[in-house]
């Protein structure tokens, strides 16, 4: 248990620290702690020791330990806190009238991979909790054609198939007809449930011949499984964790996974610092925020960089970042939902 000097003095060295990443000195704490610079010295010795800090090895300062950082993020950190300066920002960058979902997810994690200088991801609802709302079928050539799957009303998904030999003219209306009796109104969670169970069944009730048919229906339907992950800033994974996190980040499945897994249930925030189960994420910050999506459910904002980063002003835009997002979903479904075609009659 630390007093409330350690404390303080800890708090100033990671603030100092990282803003600077320079060694910090018991001079630098004298202006705002009210003691001799021997008995800061002391505490530091007794910090260390502790192991919440390091000596450096080119001077006499001292630098925050993986620990002594742990420590500060648990007992120190607000995350609710907002700098002023960040708002205008963020509203700038999200300033515009968006077409698409997707595309209000991607500015967000832009923005805020841009405004930090690490990689951000937007994550939408789980996939699994997604209901089917809408499904159709659109013929593109003699032998192609697009499966269209509306989720929750509002996220589309999409999947191109070559239309199977077999098939006869009318079986694309059967197809439609069987999502639409026996997958409508369900949960993506469902529709797996009933690939496996229901549907080799009942497959035979709306065709003649059925090969194939379950074959191209796992296919059209692998796209409705998958999250939607809106990555930002990969790039800058290569400066802050390496190769094999950024290989790792080509798989946007697992990605989503272990960021879903770094935030439990019950919390609406978190910030893990050198936690992760992933080895080439093992040493990064991963600090994550749920965002209500209106009428759906939660959706998640994750900003992803170095152990040494500015906490406070992470924090900040993290925390901004988010709260314009849901304002912009907001926005995007009272669009959706109300009569936006007005005709005035003369």
């Amino acid at each position: 248990m630390l007093t409330e000097r350690q404390k303080a003095i800890l708090e100033m060295i990671v603030d100092i620290f990282t803003r600077t990443h320079e060694p910090v000195g018991s001079k630098a704490l004298q202006t705002s702690i009210s003691t001799s610079s021997a008995t800061i010295r002391n505490e530091m010795s007794a910090l260390e020791k502790m192991g919440l800090l390091e000596k450096a090895h080119t001077s006499s300062g001292r630098l925050p330990s993986i620990s002594g950082f742990k420590y500060f993020v648990e007992h120190s950190l607000t995350l609710e806190q907002i700098q002023e300066a960040d708002v205008y920002h963020v509203l700038k960058a999200l300033d515009e009238d968006f077409f698409k979902l997707d595309d209000i997810f991607q500015r967000a994690a832009d923005t805020l991979a841009q405004m930090t200088g690490f990689t951000a991801v937007g994550l939408d609802v789980e996939a699994s909790q997604q209901k089917l709302t809408g499904f159709e079928i659109v013929t593109t050539s003699a032998h192609s054609a697009l499966a269209v799957f509306t989720l929750d009303e509002a996220s589309i998904v999409t999947s191109q198939f070559s239309i199977p030999k077999n098939l006869l003219p009318h079986d694309l209306g059967n197809l439609r007809s069987l999502v639409h009796e026996r997958f409508l109104g369900q949960t993506v969670l469902n529709l797996h449930y009933k690939m496996r169970t229901e549907i080799p069944q009942v497959v035979q009730r709306y065709f003649r011949t059925t090969d194939n048919i379950l074959a191209l229906m796992d296919h059209m339907l692998q796209e409705v499984f998958r999250e939607k992950v809106f990555i930002g800033g990969k790039v800058n994974l290569l400066k802050t964790a390496g190769l094999e996190a950024y290989q790792f980040f080509d798989n946007s499945q697992a990605v989503a996974l272990e960021l879903r897994e770094s935030l439990p249930e019950n919390n609406s925030q978190s910030v893990r610092v050198a936690e992760s189960k992933v080895d080439s994420l093992s040493q990064l910050t991963i600090m994550s925020q749920k965002i209500v999506v209106p009428y759906r459910g939660l959706g998640m904002l994750t900003l992803l960089g170095s152990i040494e980063m500015d906490y406070k002003r992470a924090a900040s835009l993290l925390n901004v970042v988010s709260r314009v997002l849901a304002m912009k979903l907001v926005d995007f479904y009272r669009y959706l939902n109300s009569n936006h075609y007005e005709v005035n009659e003369t």
